[in-house]
């Protein structure tokens, strides 16, 4: 799970101000779970509409968000596949447990191309070959999530900045 650095501080400056600083960082980091998970389904890439509604967000401890993507194949979409692969540092250790994984066999993947082919209004026969250059040659990543984390890594910051100096406004 990637943290967002820069935050201790200033939350710590916040708690200075007692219980209702817990809940205003709280809402606050809700508020940015809710901005990530929405901007993460706009960037998605869209066949089906799958991948974009599998994206949401939970919260497993207080003051702690985890934005979280549900299909099995949103790591290679968002990392690539092959030699293609591009994974961020702060992503590495969440992208390890994707490598070498199989997602099913290769008459099922087969199977998705020729559904994406009828979607497309692609010849069905085109399926093969198509489905042989992406096991050959990869698929190039298209990061939805990254982006989305790192905007709202930098607004999350910022927002609790403000808090802090409203906060300290009215001391």
């Amino acid at each position: 799970m990637a943290s967002v650095k820069g935050t201790s501080k200033v939350i710590s400056e916040l708690r200075k101000f007692g219980k209702d600083a817990e809940k205003i960082i709280d809402a606050e980091t809700e508020a940015i779970a809710f901005q990530i998970e929405g901007d993460a389904k706009k960037l998605a890439p869209k066949n089906f509409g799958k991948l974009a509604q599998s994206i949401s967000h939970s919260k497993p401890k207080p003051l702690q968000r985890k934005v979280t993507v549900n299909e099995l194949y949103g790591a290679y979409m968002e990392f690539g596949t092959g030699s293609k692969v591009n994974v961020p540092a702060e992503f590495q250790e969440m992208a390890k447990s994707f490598k070498g994984a199989k997602q099913g066999t290769f008459q099922q993947g087969l199977e998705a191309i020729k559904v994406w082919c009828r979607a497309k209004g692609i010849p069905e026969e085109a399926a093969y070959p198509i489905f042989a250059k992406i096991l050959g040659a990869g698929v190039n990543p298209q990061p939805f999530l990254y982006p989305s984390w790192i905007k709202g890594k930098k607004d999350y910051v910022k927002n609790l900045e403000k808090l802090l100096s409203k906060m300290n406004k009215k001391i």
